[in-house]
């Protein structure tokens, strides 16, 4: 059973009438009786590596009469560049949180057959983490250390107070209980350093490091192991509110096996790990990459047990092209990337469970809501997926 039902929802959001869009911006509303529309709204959301973007039109901003833009005070405040932005998707009057970020981007658009309005583009905290290089030594001797040093700086504990960052959470990597090598005294000499990367950089590289994800859900900050929620949060079919499906399976770039291989400075010898492919594969796919192999060199590995997390890394992101998804579904706040959601009802191998890696929310002017998916699936019979109920985002 899936974490939530499609009828459920259906009731809850009143059948699916008046789609609304409720923002928020520097703490305020901008829409309302005395506020601004508010129009074309995308909200581009993932849990790669990638920051998540929103954008929406605010229109009531034009002067007629003086034939100019009419940017208010109150407006002012809005539009700011790196004023906290809140986006709410829903129906009737029940909308729930989609995206937390802060303006990055603001365009007058004017056309003499189109109403004037103003374009503003909002990203998530990665957004503020691009900025800025460093080189520099932290205190932390593990990588998950590292990432909650860098996200406790000045900086990021002002947008904590602020609301923009909702929330950390941090997952341990597997270096955090890493015994001292012989011959060192304290874990601090093998403290985590910075090489001339921003925040985002650094982090990403960590990620990449263990196989983790990094990104933001409503506003919380997530730094951990990839597909780490195994539950199954929605069910969709043809009678749950799906309109386009594309599904396809692809052996191309599939091998059998990787190998990780580095060179143990200190013993003088090379050092290697291995890991075989996951995807159920057709007997007749199996028999075309019987004996392929991809073998990587990764410099910055010092153990076998850090080459052993980086070819699980590189395997399960190959095992995953295997299967594609992509679909547009009846618009709602609870499809978020970062969740596995079950293709049912299809038939054939179309029926299977694919892991959300994007959800493109968009709420066009016609007042139309709709949610384009795209995710990726390991093979046919993913037999780790287990349906659990899942977290949402919470109301304003």
């Amino acid at each position: 059973m899936a974490a939530y039902d499609f009828n459920d929802l259906k009731t809850k959001y009143s059948a699916f009438q008046k789609p609304i869009a409720v923002l928020r911006m520097a703490d305020k509303d901008v829409g309302g009786k005395n506020g601004y529309p508010i129009s074309d709204v995308e909200i581009d959301l993932t849990c790669g590596y990638e920051a998540s973007v929103a954008e929406f039109s605010l229109y009531k901003v034009y002067n007629k009469a003086a034939d100019c833009f009419e940017v208010t005070d109150a407006l002012k405040k809005y539009i700011a560049l790196g004023a906290k932005t809140e986006i709410a998707l829903g129906y009737g009057t029940l909308a729930q949180l989609v995206f937390v970020g802060v303006v990055t981007r603001v365009s007058y658009r004017y056309d003499a057959e189109e109403i004037p309005c103003i374009r503003v583009c909002a990203m998530d905290v990665k957004g503020v983490m691009m900025a800025g290089s460093y080189s520099r030594q932290l205190t932390a001797a593990s990588y998950a250390a590292a990432v909650k040093e860098i996200l406790m700086k000045n900086a990021y504990a002002g947008m904590q107070s602020s609301g923009i960052i909702r929330g950390i959470q941090v997952t341990d990597t597997p270096d955090q209980s890493a015994p001292v090598p012989a011959g060192e005294t304290t874990v601090t000499d093998r403290s985590v350093e910075m090489a001339a990367e921003s925040d985002y950089e650094f982090v990403v590289r960590a990620a990449k490091r263990y196989n983790y994800e990094f990104f933001t859900e409503c506003g919380t900050v997530l730094f951990r192991k990839a597909k780490a929620d195994k539950g199954v949060r929605i069910a969709i079919s043809s009678e749950s509110g799906l309109y386009h499906l594309d599904i396809s399976y692809d052996v191309t770039g599939l091998v059998n096996k990787v190998t990780v291989r580095a060179v143990d400075a200190g013993k003088a010898k090379v050092i290697s790990s291995g890991a075989k492919n996951r995807a159920s594969l057709p007997a007749k796919a199996k028999a075309l990459l019987k004996g392929s192999e991809k073998v990587c060199i990764d410099a910055s590995a010092v153990s076998v047990e850090e080459t052993g997390y980086r070819a699980d890394s590189l395997m399960e992101n190959i095992s995953y092209r295997y299967g594609s998804l992509e679909c547009e579904v009846q618009g709602l706040p609870e499809y978020l990337p970062g969740y596995f959601v079950e293709m049912t009802g299809v038939g054939g191998g179309a029926d299977n469970k694919f892991y959300i890696t994007r959800a493109v929310h968009k709420l066009s002017k016609e007042g139309r809501y709709t949610v384009k998916l795209e995710g990726k699936a390991c093979g046919e019979n993913d037999s780790s997926v287990t349906n659990v109920q899942g977290s949402m985002g919470g109301l304003f």
